[in-house]
């Protein structure tokens, strides 16, 4: 009995030692790992409030609008983190007349011109509200987070292209497309020219011009496109715009690829992966806005350290919202994980 004892010790001691070692292991790495999960906004201030979430990263106003509703609070803004950083854009089918697109580009400058006129603030506020469908507190939070700009900043948007391609999120190079490198690309994929015409005046004014124009719903970032429309800037310009809604980035550019648009509004990180990965043949044609994204966390998280453990929630994989989450997470040293 004694020679048996001894050995069946020693394998009830190992046994114990290896679950205590892997749950160090565990907890060791629960300590040094954000968990990510993929989530529409609307979810997310939903999800939140429910306690299935600890934390967020998304556009204006659902940051705000969780705030205001007291589910959860700012822990960065993203111009904390990424100043200046693009968001959404105008982008134009290849082919269309540059007529027509110099027109959307013109009526685009008029209506950001409006936004950035302090003495339309008040009007600022009720389109801001009527777009959304939220109350004016909440949006009036929600603009003072967001930069309207006429053009987007070739650096940051090639900053974007980086992070995509050292991601191994796109799966083709600008030769692969038909270009000899990547200045060739972006020359074509950020087409300043129409932006530099409209502002030297060089435009025409059409007569009735038919135009599809889509946009992301109750997307505050893209107001300069309700402005236009409500403040008949299309109408001066000679355009009849026919508006079409999409719940997502992804779906404008389906829409592109199937020829159901002209133009659209929408985030840089769906045109930039689209146009890429599946060459739907669009052009960048003006800046919509920059920045207007935040981190927003429940109560007890107090610092980027704490999201350690936390599931943290974005809206797609290559977004720049999962962008700004791991620039925070690499210099913080934490991991990113996707569950």
């Amino acid at each position: 009995m004694k020679s048996l004892r001894k050995p069946y010790l020693i394998m009830i001691i190992l046994s114990a030692l290896t679950v205590t070692l892997a749950g160090c292991s565990q907890s060791e790495q629960k300590q040094n790992t954000i968990y990510v999960i993929k989530m529409s906004p609307p979810d997310m201030v939903e999800q939140l409030k429910l306690k299935q979430i600890d934390g967020f990263v998304a556009w204006e106003p659902f940051p705000s609008k969780a705030v205001i509703s007291g589910y959860g609070k700012v822990l960065l803004n993203s111009s904390q983190i990424w100043k200046n950083h693009p968001c959404c854009v105008v982008a134009v089918r290849e082919g269309l007349n540059k007529d027509v697109a110099k027109a959307i580009v013109f009526a685009h400058i008029k209506a950001t011109e409006f936004i950035n006129d302090p003495k339309n603030r008040q009007k600022v506020l009720k389109y801001a509200a009527e777009f959304t469908g939220l109350d004016e507190k909440t949006v009036e939070m929600a603009l003072k987070n967001i930069k309207f700009i006429e053009f987007p900043d070739e650096k940051q948007l090639r900053m974007y292209y980086h992070f995509l391609n050292s991601s191994g999120l796109l799966t083709k190079s600008p030769k692969q497309l038909g270009y000899e490198n990547e200045d060739e690309f972006f020359s074509d994929f950020l087409d300043k020219s129409i932006y530099d015409e409209v502002k030297s005046n060089d435009i025409t004014k059409l007569k009735n011009k038919k135009v599809r124009i889509g946009y992301l719903r109750a997307d505050l970032h893209q107001l300069a496109f309700y402005i236009a429309l409500k403040e008949g800037y299309y109408k001066e310009i000679g355009l009849d715009v026919d508006a079409k809604v999409y719940a997502n980035g992804i779906e404008v550019m389906n829409a592109f690829k199937i020829g159901e648009l002209d133009a659209a509004y929408l985030g840089s990180a769906p045109a930039t992966l689209k146009r890429i990965n599946e060459d739907v043949k669009i052009k960048i044609v003006a800046g919509v806005n920059n920045e207007g994204s935040a981190i927003v966390v429940r109560s007890g998280v107090n610092s980027v350290k704490d999201l350690a453990g936390k599931r943290i929630a974005i809206p797609g994989f290559g977004t720049v919202q999962d962008f700004l989450l791991r620039m925070v997470a690499n210099k913080t040293g934490l991991k990113v994980e996707v569950v």
